[in-house]
């Protein structure tokens, strides 16, 4: 199941402190807040699950951390929760903005349909085939 290798309190942080910038231990120890060994436990199973990699120096001492292809995808779909998180949370933490560095405007996470390009809503899916109940 997809939700298997993130299904902690901890994991969406750690990819998202990648996704931002962070690469080493401290700088993503600092900005999820973890502690030290949940970090490590994390950091573990995430790169046992494909979503990052260790980087590595010479020596093979372990100099900091990078998404996988795959961690880079996972960070599209902590966008789209962003946005669900911020039209609906209760909470008056400021909402984190981001700039489209190609266009300059805001960015605002939508899933839209590969095909026809049209914005996806509620209702408009279906299964290809029966599932099996």
């Amino acid at each position: 199941m997809a939700l298997d290798a993130v299904n902690d309190r901890w994991s969406l942080h750690i990819v998202r402190a990648l996704a931002f910038g962070a690469s080493r231990y401290t700088e993503i120890l600092r900005v999820v807040g973890a502690p030290r060994d949940v970090l490590a436990a994390r950091l573990r199973k995430l790169a046992q699950s494909g979503i990052l990699q260790a980087c590595t120096t010479e020596n093979g001492k372990v100099s900091g951390y990078e998404l996988t292809q795959k961690g880079k995808d996972l960070g599209q779909v902590i966008l789209v929760l962003k946005r669900w998180g911020d039209t609906y949370s209760d909470d008056d933490v400021p909402s984190v903005d981001f700039i489209h560095t190609v266009c300059g405007q805001e960015f605002v996470a939508e899933v839209r349909c590969q095909a026809c390009g049209r914005p996806l809503r509620s209702g408009e899916l279906s299964f290809g085939e029966d599932p099996a109940c």
